[in-house]
């Protein structure tokens, strides 16, 4: 069984599943069902069957780690006594094995190969627990489902099988090559990828617009990444079953993703594909995706201090770095989102200076009940200057971070109008007012909890990340001018009580914000290939007139790693 391994994601050869199967009950679980929560009484284990299962924390709901045939659930708390300490979750329907206590502990006494077999399982969980949670591994199977009778989907399964074919073999499997009754196609679906999966990289599984076919169901069991693919126009059994695609890439095949679509799948990532030629590039990209070539690129916050970012995109286009994927937090993110929008260098850094530099967007002071600014100005300005665009819509794939103040959690911006998104991102709290949003979260600047968003990309292995760190917090230094006045002194006297040149509130509070998002860079400059850290010291973090500094100090820096290692950018390449 060649399998699918996720970190910690062991799995049992056949014969112990049969093994195991012997004394086992069988629990069929629907999509979205639950298998057990986090806190549970652990008085079984469980092997998957068939189906996908996804492991998360709660309340939070963050992933750790998905499972697949062959994986074991739940046997480090039956052996160490212990409450569950994950929620396990059915991503589609389901089926697995249920061994009790003393089932298992007689098993482990009475056949020492399966004992052996069980314990590297065990290995393999130990060393994900202490593995950074929800790293996917590259995909191999992927299941491409149309929603809807416009989408020529076995078509599309063969130009992406053409576009992965510099990279490797790829199988293409639908329907028509299952010739069992209904009741077998499952297990007659599971050897058929195995089979494949012996001589070829990937398979490619493609299945037709109805959610009940037992292909279909198959489909969505043994892939490793789900494609749906709609006109926008997704038939109402679809909508009443949309739990089994919780989670997967919808693409869209016409002019723009519907809201009630967006809803009822939840999507982990959605791109429209307006025309032929914007799907031969999506196709492209998959390709690298597939591949692990895609070369993403993640910009922090940092204030004023974050135009070296455009510096910093400049030299690696000019070295022939191709970014596929952009994200970023605070002022990073509207700088990733003006470049996944394929603007120009120069068409950049005009917009930039305009609507962050000559137009002032943090001028609109008001009394300080909810924050220092209105922050109407500024979205004003990000939505004329990005106008109606959505991030589904964006030639380049782009993210970007805000804190939800409620949950307390990092909210990732993947689908919705860009302006909204990188206003959210940007959003300092005590700066501006903190954002409502569904389902009554309250947004507020990303890097409040992750300034330099690392994880988000890298989590789904699908290329190369380069992190750019400009939110490095430096001592306060005043600003080193003529002479002042005797008067100044007195007014900084009678408004905070000492003569004292101090920094600003917005400095402050930007100041703050980065001190205590400090742990989270560290962690996330671990999971970067390749981290970028502009000289920016000396520049004011609400200075934005250092606009041309900054940049050069960003191109600055890609000329020193090249000059000091000129081979830095060749896995990029």
């Amino acid at each position: 069984m060649d399998g699918f391994r996720t970190p910690g994601g062991g799995l049992l050869p056949d014969w112990s599943i049969e093994r195991l199967s012997r004394d086992a009950a069988t629990v069929q679980l629907a999509a979205g069902e639950w298998l057990f929560h986090e806190r549970d009484a652990a008085e079984s284990a469980f092997v998957v069957r068939s189906g996908r299962l996804e492991v998360l924390s709660e309340p939070d709901g963050l992933p750790i780690r998905i499972v697949k045939r062959g994986a074991m659930i739940g046997e480090l708390a039956l052996l160490t006594r212990t409450d569950r300490s994950a929620s396990v979750r059915a991503l589609c329907d389901s089926e697995l094995l249920e061994i009790d206590r003393a089932a298992f502990e007689r098993m482990l006494g009475d056949d020492g190969a399966l004992a052996v077999s069980l314990c590297g399982v065990l290995a393999a969980q130990v060393a994900a627990n202490r593995s950074p949670p929800a790293v996917h591994e590259p995909a191999r199977t992927i299941a491409l489902i149309a929603l809807d009778k416009g989408v020529s989907v076995d078509a599309l399964a063969e130009r992406l099988g053409r576009s992965l074919a510099p990279y490797g073999r790829a199988a293409v499997v639908s329907a028509r090559d299952v010739s069992g009754p209904a009741v077998s196609v499952a297990a007659e679906a599971a050897t058929l990828v195995e089979r494949a999966l012996g001589g070829n990289r990937w398979v490619i599984m493609s299945a037709k617009d109805d959610p009940a076919a037992a292909w279909t169901r198959a489909c969505l069991s043994e892939a490793d990444r789900v494609v749906a693919l709609s006109t926008g126009l997704v038939p109402r059994p679809w909508l009443t079953d949309a739990s089994v695609l919780r989670g997967c890439e919808l693409l869209v095949i016409g002019r723009s993703a519907p809201d009630f679509l967006l809803r009822a799948l939840e999507p982990a990532v959605v791109q429209v594909l307006v025309d032929d030629p914007a799907i031969e590039r999506y196709l492209g990209l998959a390709a690298r995706r597939l591949t692990g070539r895609a070369v993403g690129i993640v910009l922090s916050g940092g204030g004023a201090r974050a135009f070296a970012h455009i510096g910093v995109v400049e030299e690696l286009r000019a070295a022939g770095v191709r970014i596929d994927r952009f994200g970023g937090a605070s002022v990073g993110a509207l700088i990733a989102a003006a470049y996944a929008m394929e603007l120009t260098n120069d068409s950049a850094l005009d917009a930039i200076r305009h609507y962050f530099v000559e137009e002032k967007p943090n001028s609109d002071y008001t009394l300080p009940v909810y924050a220092v600014l209105r922050g109407r100005r500024a979205q004003r300005l990000l939505a004329e200057g990005f106008g109606p665009v959505r991030i589904e819509e964006l030639p380049t794939r782009f993210f970007a971070v805000s804190t939800d103040l409620t949950t307390r959690s990092l909210v990732v911006h993947r689908s919705g109008p860009v302006h909204e998104a990188v206003f959210a991102s940007l959003a300092v709290p005590g700066m501006f007012p903190p954002v409502p949003a569904a389902h009554g979260r309250l947004l507020v600047d990303g890097g409040v909890l992750d300034n330099l968003p690392v994880q988000t990309m890298a989590q789904d292995a699908e290329g190369p990340v380069i992190a750019v760190d400009v939110g490095q917090v430096t001592g306060w230094v005043p600003a080193r001018r003529g002479p002042e006045a005797r008067w100044r002194a007195g007014v900084r006297t009678l408004i905070a009580g000492r003569a004292d040149r101090l920094p600003t509130l917005t400095e402050t509070l930007l100041r703050t914000m980065m001190i205590g998002s400090r742990d989270t860079v560290a962690a996330a400059r671990r999971h970067a290939d390749l981290v970028i850290t502009p000289e920016v010291a000396g520049a004011g973090l609400v200075e934005f007139k250092q606009l041309s500094r900054m940049r050069e100090a960003g191109r600055a820096a890609v000329r020193r790693l090249l000059e000091s290692d000129p081979e830095a950018l060749a896995p990029f390449l």
